[in-house]
């Protein structure tokens, strides 16, 4: 991004302006991008394949989730009929 304003400022500076005071504006230039706190396109693409990892893991989990519950609702653990090792007398 800041080679783009480079070329930008070298075409709007006339020649004769000396490399120091390009130099120093760029430098500038550069300061209040980096005070702006913006993400470089990398660091966005970054970003947006772990959004996209997170999101299919997630997705994951809720389909194994739904798996587990609908695997323990129909366990017959759960009703004491259904389980010759509880015996209901001893209540």
């Amino acid at each position: 991004m800041n080679e783009s304003f480079t070329r930008l400022l070298d075409g709007l500076l006339p020649p004769e302006v000396g490399d120091e005071l390009r130099r120093n504006i760029d430098a500038a230039l550069q300061g209040y991008l980096e005070r702006m706190n913006l993400a470089t396109r990398e660091q966005l693409e970054i970003q947006e394949k772990i959004l996209r990892r997170t999101r299919e893991r997630i997705t994951e989990l809720e389909r194994r989730i739904a798996e587990l519950e609908a695997a323990h609702a129909e366990s017959p653990i759960d009703n004491p009929a259904n389980n010759p090792a509880v015996d209901e007398s001893d209540e």
